[in-house]
């Protein structure tokens, strides 16, 4: 097939360049405005020497990156001005409050030192200064390790066990949770007003003036209430007043999750081979891409471009290592809180209610008990980089997962494994052969401009 270039509809160009793959599905994979598209038709048309037709049409289902996806709940995802802002709070570490542990940011008490930034430091974005290398510590140890940011706003549900249905609602309880930043959202409003009201203001329109004034109406710091507290500062305003507090909390969060949709990494080794370069991938990688897609059964859940199909899967992952909690039930302990949460993508804040409480929809409260210890599957892309691995960063490096998995899983603390996780039988050098390809599927590096404030 020779590729005539002319006017083509995107439906039809995207047919035209995946549709070489057998059992490929036209809307899973659309082309990245980088991708070549005469290299890739090549690559479709020519099986490299080692692999099956049925391995190559399998692989073509992992490249190329796509563009991220919208996100209607959010209308100021694209929004340049947005994500300015965003880049400039995501660096701050003006939102947190006090230290309850010591540790490389301060000693015990110390206010404004925890950032976003102070746990999405890698260089994908992930957690590389959290002594010990298992769960994240940021104004206290938290239960599980930060996961990447890189990437991210193509999932479908954020964070391990999927508390967010979008990026933009995760800021918020990060900032308010005592164990990550230690912040509220009153002080959050008025950081923004006194430091941030001129791009705020660009983005979102007016502040309300009393906030720099009248502290009587907006006192300088307070959340809601825990349950079975006593009532507090945020209690006692008026009620048109909290709303006022919450819009300025959500756009917080909106702005962030604006700037982390351009934390993209793509063009890894891995795509340049299968983009007809074949001198990007090491005879061992390639040996792996096989072993991938066929013996050792890992593109059964690490499926698409992002090498993640986006589900929740209980691996026995033990619940050991320094400060990792005993138990984690994952999904089913993640869902009510976002059902619950007035600042969801089907709540009074969303930008498309409508689309929010589809996506909600076959949620429940409980959820069903097979989702009781299940985690999301992340993404594959910049894996090699991102140590440690699992939830709470149980598993060191990518050996130990590889042999994990080769072993059929683990025993689960609560719930039941997935049925699929079985003994593999890999060799050693099978092994370090997937070791290899997983190394290949580091892209480059987010754009300079996107990593300071």
């Amino acid at each position: 097939m020779k590729l005539i270039l002319r006017p083509l509809t995107i439906f039809a160009l995207t047919t035209l360049v995946v549709g070489c793959a057998v059992g490929s599905d036209p809307d899973a994979d659309v082309i990245s405005s980088s991708s070549p598209l005469a290299s890739k038709e090549a690559a479709c048309n020519k099986v490299p020497a080692g692999f099956t037709q049925a391995e190559w049409d399998k692989l073509l289902l992992h490249t190329p990156l796509p563009a991220v996806p919208p996100d209607t709940t959010n209308a100021v995802a694209e929004d340049p001005a947005a994500r300015k802002l965003g880049q400039k709070l995501f660096f701050d570490p003006g939102f947190s409050g006090p230290l309850k542990v010591a540790s490389d940011l301060g000693q015990v008490g110390d206010v404004g030192k925890v950032a976003c930034s102070s746990c999405h430091s890698g260089p994908m974005f992930d957690d590389r200064r959290s002594i010990p290398r298992t769960v994240s510590l940021g104004a206290d140890f938290h239960t599980r390790n930060a996961p990447a940011l890189v990437n991210s706003s193509f999932f479908t549900w954020t964070n391990w066990g999927g508390r967010f249905a979008a990026q933009w609602e995760l800021p918020m309880p990060v900032t308010e949770s005592g164990v990550i930043m230690n912040g509220n959202r009153l002080a959050v409003a008025h950081r923004i007003f006194d430091v941030y009201k001129s791009a705020y203001e660009k983005v979102f329109g007016p502040l309300e003036p009393a906030l720099g004034t009248d502290l009587a109406r907006f006192p300088g710091a307070g959340k809601p209430k825990a349950a079975g507290a006593a009532d507090g500062p945020w209690e006692a305003m008026a009620p048109d007043d909290q709303t006022i507090v919450n819009r300025i909390f959500v756009n917080y969060g909106k702005a962030l999750a604006a700037y982390f949709r351009v934390l993209v990494s793509e063009d890894s080794p891995f795509d340049r081979f299968m983009a007809g370069k074949k001198e990007a991938l090491s005879d061992e990688a390639q040996a792996g891409a096989r072993l991938f897609v066929g013996k050792a059964k890992c593109s059964g859940c690490h499926s698409g471009p992002l090498f993640t199909g986006n589900g929740f899967h209980n691996l026995g992952v033990p619940q050991t290592g320094e400060k990792v909690p005993a138990s984690d039930d994952g999904r089913f302990k993640d869902v009510p809180p976002l059902l619950a949460s007035g600042m969801n993508v089907a709540g009074t804040f969303s930008d498309d209610p409508v689309s929010g409480a589809a996506k909600l929809a076959n949620l429940t409260n409980p959820m069903p008990e097979s989702t009781r210890g299940a985690f999301r599957t992340p993404s594959l892309r910049g894996v090699a980089v991102t140590e440690p691995y699992m939830h709470s960063g149980q598993l060191a490096t990518l050996e130990e997962v590889v042999a994990f998995y080769d072993q059929g899983g683990g025993t689960p603390v609560s719930g039941t494994k997935a049925p699929f996780l079985q003994p593999l039988g890999l060799t050693a050098e099978e092994k370090a052969e997937l070791v290899a390809f997983l190394g290949a599927l580091t892209g480059k590096e987010v754009k300079a401009k996107y990593t300071s404030p």
